[in-house]
């Protein structure tokens, strides 16, 4: 099965699961149910679906505007992993924008268990003990530093 469709509507996201994997649905939920302080708001959820407020996806802003962000954003994964999670893939791809709370994190399919004494998101799957999430070249997975030039680390350099 494949991954969720994903609507834009003028207000919110909506995540239909129906016919995608089941395993990632509940992972989107346990993040925005367990970790709301690091999630757009949710809305709405039912059977394999989630709707959550939309916000400003934080490369529609140009660097120089985003920059700020840099250090909330690692503060909010270090915080998503002092509560037990790390999220798996934090390329800025999955970074939105709150007016007020800063920066979020979005597509929590990848959410597992912390499982190592640092934070995959920060520090990549070798520092932490993991298995990567992803199989990309340096067995990292992606976190703050890459492999993508979308990857925190390397989009501010």
């Amino acid at each position: 099965m494949g991954l969720a469709r994903v609507e834009q509507r003028f207000t919110t996201v909506l995540k239909d699961y129906k016919d995608a994997s089941r395993d990632r649905y509940f992972k989107e939920l346990t993040a925005y149910t367990e970790m709301p302080w690091a999630t757009p708001e949710l809305k709405w959820h039912g059977e394999f679906w989630l709707e959550m407020e939309r916000l400003t996806p934080i490369l529609d802003l140009t660097p120089e505007q985003s920059i700020r962000y840099r250090e909330p954003l690692r503060n909010l994964l270090q915080r998503v992993h002092d509560a037990g999670y790390w999220h798996g893939d934090c390329a800025l791809v999955n970074v939105v924008i709150h007016p007020v709370r800063g920066p979020l994190l979005i597509d929590w399919e990848n959410l597992m268990p912390a499982a190592g004494p640092v934070s995959l998101d920060l520090y990549g799957a070798k520092a932490a003990g993991a298995p990567a999430p992803w199989p990309v070249p340096d067995g990292n997975g992606v976190w703050w530093g890459g492999p993508w030039d979308m990857c925190p680390g390397r989009y501010w350099r």
